[in-house]
């Protein structure tokens, strides 16, 4: 399946495969080996580098934020490792129009969906640290890393928890309301109560980005503060 394509990809990259079997994986989508014989495709690879990823993030922001604390960083890395910022990534590559993908599937909003772009970027990482090892890998991502924009960590949900703990001593409730499309494309329709109303709805890739999204709408609409606590509760 390997064509004159992915010579191209490895130079924009900056890697050669040692083992071609091995990126030749990382490009194929599940989609790509239904009704075949060929039983490997890029969702164990994505696996790995999800994994690999998420060590190189952490160690770099690690050492680059010295005075923050746990909490900080993790909300750091979480903003990094999300779907849409490192779909972002993929896209600043053309990475989509390298996948495998079945007849059906091989249209130009397939190649550009969030979720696609996330795995296969993941995928990349992962065949990167197979065949070349950690340093090759963590190379490759601190390309995109060292250029990103200098990041401002809004955490929705904490934030709305920490309101409504203030005003009613209770936590937010987080309801899936809906989950459309396919497993390998799905998304995540999330609805947020507190005292049961209903605050906000989000979507995402995700549950957690749905969570996001969510709680992000509840904060905007000012719904939080609008709703009148019972008045026997203690604030």
């Amino acid at each position: 399946m390997l064509n004159k394509n992915h010579e191209k990809l490895q130079k924009v990259i900056g890697y050669r495969f040692n083992d071609l079997k091995i990126l030749n994986v990382a490009l194929t989508h599940k989609s790509y080996i239904v009704g075949t014989k060929e039983k490997d495709y890029n969702g164990r690879m994505e696996f790995l580098g999800d994994s690999v990823l998420s060590t190189i993030v952490a160690e770099s922001l690690y050492l680059k934020y010295a005075h923050e604390n746990e909490g900080k960083l993790s909300q750091l890395k979480g903003q990094i490792v999300s779907a849409s910022n490192l779909s972002n990534w993929a896209r600043a590559i053309n990475l989509g129009d390298y996948v495998f993908l079945c007849k059906n599937e091989d249209t130009r909003e397939t190649r550009i969906k969030d979720n696609l772009l996330c795995d296969v970027f993941e995928s990349v990482v992962g065949a990167m640290y197979l065949d070349g090892g950690f340093e090759n890998a963590k190379e490759f991502v601190l390309k995109f890393l060292n250029s990103q924009k200098e990041m401002v960590t809004c955490d929705y949900k904490s934030r709305l928890q920490e309101l409504t703990q203030s005003i009613y001593k209770k936590l937010p409730e987080y309801v899936v309301v809906k989950e459309v499309g396919p497993d390998h494309s799905k998304k995540f329709v999330v609805a947020v109560y507190v005292e049961n109303k209903l605050l906000g709805r989000g979507v995402g890739n995700s549950k957690k980005e749905a969570h996001q999204s969510a709680a992000k709408q509840a904060m905007e609409s000012g719904k939080v503060q609008n709703i009148l606590p019972d008045p026997l509760m203690k604030i």
